[in-house]
């Protein structure tokens, strides 16, 4: 668990005009990151935890992932889908969160 990706998320997502259900999901996967942002929860487990149904949580990670918050590589066990691999963009949220905090 990182909460130092966490506080970026609080601080920098919301001040960027994200969605809640996106910025809902981040802290979701920065509760899940090591210091590096990089986790790898289920789909399904993103969307029980944060009570939203699994194509929100698709579709708001695919809107993350085009807006350069995020990348994800997708994993196989066989014939069988694994959790995909999340690598939150840590120096875009750093930037977010310190620029959320200024005052200019």
């Amino acid at each position: 668990m990182s909460t130092k990706l966490t506080g970026y998320v609080w601080d920098g997502c919301a001040a960027s005009g994200m969605k809640l259900s996106s910025v809902a999901i981040m802290a979701r996967l920065a509760d899940f990151s090591n210091d590096e942002g990089v986790c790898w929860p289920s789909i399904e487990t993103i969307a029980r935890q944060i009570g939203a149904g699994m194509s929100t949580v698709r579709t708001a990670i695919a809107r993350l992932e085009a807006e350069g918050w995020l990348t994800r590589k997708a994993r196989r066990q066989g014939n069988r889908n694994a959790s995909n691999v999340y690598q939150l963009n840590v120096a875009k949220l750093q930037a977010a969160a310190f620029f959320s905090t200024v005052r200019f």
